[in-house]
């Protein structure tokens, strides 16, 4: 009896163990999976970092860069849409780290029309595309030299969800906690 016991409670556990186990691989593998095609991401140069980017963008025109950042703005044009993104590092995903370090500034060039509504400040976004040099534009009240890349892919990443308000009182939610009206033994405390 003890053996057959054994042998059905071995036969259970196996057939929910392996597929819980299979389950969760392929959760933590996609976790950690990048954004980018691996195609492209083969092609990327591992080497070239936005600081190497900003400071000589005429040697690293049409290398493949990887970058991340927040949007600043998006501004649609008549052939191709233009993102400026605020720089920040990237995770080994692609995905921008949430820091308030950044080393500057960088534009996005996408041929093809990017609704700014959806494309708005404030999301972070993962590129990777060719680097077509730099750019002299007024920022604010100085000329800033921004690094250009012609977007192969990029990747808009979820917006975070807000913390919501804990609608019960504390420490301990309705029906145990009964501040406001009248209940058995009101206004008697129990």
């Amino acid at each position: 009896m003890s053996i057959m016991m054994r042998t059905c409670w071995d036969t259970v556990s196996r057939s929910v163990f392996i597929p819980a186990m299979i389950c969760t691989m392929v959760f933590l593998l996609n976790a950690c999976a990048p954004v980018i095609s691996p195609q492209l991401m083969e092609q990327v140069d591992r080497n070239l970092t936005y600081g190497a980017l900003a400071s000589r963008p005429d040697e690293a025109k049409g290398r493949i860069v990887l970058l991340g950042g927040t949007i600043v703005q998006t501004v649609p044009k008549p052939n191709e849409t233009e993102i400026e993104v605020v720089q920040k590092q990237v995770s080994s995903s692609g995905e921008p780290y949430l820091t308030d370090q950044s080393e500057g500034r960088y534009l996005v060039v996408v041929d093809r029309f990017l609704d700014p509504a959806i494309y708005r400040p404030g999301r972070d976004i993962t590129v990777a595309g060719k680097a077509q040099g730099s750019v002299l534009r007024h920022l604010g009240e100085i000329d800033y030299r921004y690094p250009v890349i012609a977007a192969v892919e990029l990747h808009l990443w979820k917006e975070p969800l807000s913390p919501q308000a804990y609608p019960y009182a504390y420490p301990f939610g309705y029906p145990y906690y009964r501040r406001w009206g009248p209940y058995p033994g009101y206004p008697y405390f129990y």
